[in-house]
């Protein structure tokens, strides 16, 4: 099995660990390919990720303008070709620009027959609009129905979309795969509405945005997350507004469970302890209370070792559940913690894998068990 990987905007916060995971799982799943990324300006960042990356395995470097191949040589790093060499060289493409900058580099990965995996951020209806007025690519009824599929959240559908054959998929975004995984856990309960709020970070870390300690900005309706996550679980209804808070690290979700019949909290967090990529954190911990979201997510990071900090993949949710009646439903109010750079990068990988043809049956324990992704409840009863 042979598949090369290529990265647009490899330097992005999402992007640069999904390329890290990837590498790790590629090698441990036997699959022979070159990693690929595409250069723009010569920047620090990008120069220091480059490095990085050689120093750990080795990428193939590619210019975007052919202007920039000698600063990029000065500065030490070999140019393979340009352009239209990158998506020629690249079986699959892992599209991690800012939004609304990804229309040329998907329409040329299709031109040069690449597998396009997009990130949460897409919007799929104008890129499908800008292809059909650019006339570049030949969109066939396979293609627009790649573009009008539901989001690509492995966990729930690989099998489904290893049946389609798609050369397209959309992932899911770090806030729709923490509602996903949410929902993947509490569906066998009887699972069905999700309501709240999700407090999203004004910026990551680095990130300078315009901000005051005293202001929270919200959304007038429900957001696009819960909207995508009910493309994948359809039986489940999705309600939830997403604000803005002025912190940098994690986006924190405040959601009501709606649930038939009775369901306790106790039945909710052994769920979750089983599935896949979820943690529980108690609330009460030896006379410690873990109640503040910065601290929860040091405790959790100091215990694990991740090759860029902060690097959480898993879904952290707190066992502080509070559960209220009404008539035959049951509502079960939750936290949940989404440290927004890396939750969806496993998602990411099992794109790659599933472009490559990885059997369904072994993706989900390969990818957990090559990047040390854990289920449980912390400290003591996790696995991956």
């Amino acid at each position: 099995m042979k598949s090369n990987a290529g990265f647009v905007g490899f330097d992005g916060t999402e992007n640069k660990r999904t390329l890290l995971a990837l590498a790790q799982v590629k090698k441990a799943a036997g699959i022979e390919g070159d990693l690929n990324v595409l250069l723009r300006k010569p920047h620090g960042r990008a120069l220091s990720i480059v490095s990085k990356f050689n120093r750990l395995f080795g990428v193939k470097a590619f210019v975007s303008e052919t202007a920039d191949r000698e600063k990029w040589e000065k500065a030490g790093v070999k140019i393979e070709g340009g352009y239209d060499d990158f998506f020629a060289a690249s079986n699959f493409l892992m599209v991690g620009t800012p939004g609304d900058e990804e229309l040329p580099y998907v329409e040329a990965g299709l031109s040069h027959g690449c597998f396009v995996s997009l990130m949460g951020g897409a919007d799929r209806h104008e890129l499908l609009k800008g292809l059909a007025e650019s006339g570049k690519v030949k969109i066939s009824d396979e293609l627009k129905a790649d573009f009008a599929r539901e989001f690509f959240f492995g966990l729930e559908n690989y099998e489904m979309f290893q049946k389609a054959k798609p050369r397209l998929v959309q992932c899911t975004s770090c806030n729709t795969t923490g509602l996903s995984r949410l929902a993947l856990a509490a569906r066998p309960l009887g699972l069905t509405a999700v309501l709240g709020n999700i407090d999203r970070r004004h910026g990551d870390p680095h990130t300078v945005v315009k901000a005051s300690p005293s202001a929270i900005q919200f959304g007038k309706g429900a957001g696009h997350q819960g909207t995508d996550a009910g493309t994948v679980f359809e039986e489940v209804k999705f309600a939830v507004r997403a604000s803005k808070v002025p912190t940098t690290v994690p986006h924190t979700n405040f959601l009501n469970l709606i649930f038939k019949g009775s369901v306790t909290p106790a039945q909710l967090v052994e769920q979750l302890a089983k599935t896949r990529e979820v943690v529980v954190m108690p609330y009460q911990d030896e006379g410690k209370k873990h109640d503040w979201t910065s601290e929860i997510l040091e405790a959790f990071l100091s215990a694990v070792e991740r090759p860029i900090s902060p690097e959480i993949f898993e879904l952290i949710v707190s066992d502080a559940i509070i559960p209220f009646k009404l008539g035959d439903n049951t509502i079960l109010q939750t936290v949940s913690m989404v440290e927004q750079m890396s939750i969806a990068v496993p998602n990411h990988v099992e794109s790659y894998l599933l472009s490559a043809g990885y059997p369904a049956a072994d993706v989900h324990s390969l990818v957990d068990k090559s990047l040390g992704i854990m289920h449980g409840i912390w400290p003591d009863k996790l696995a991956c």
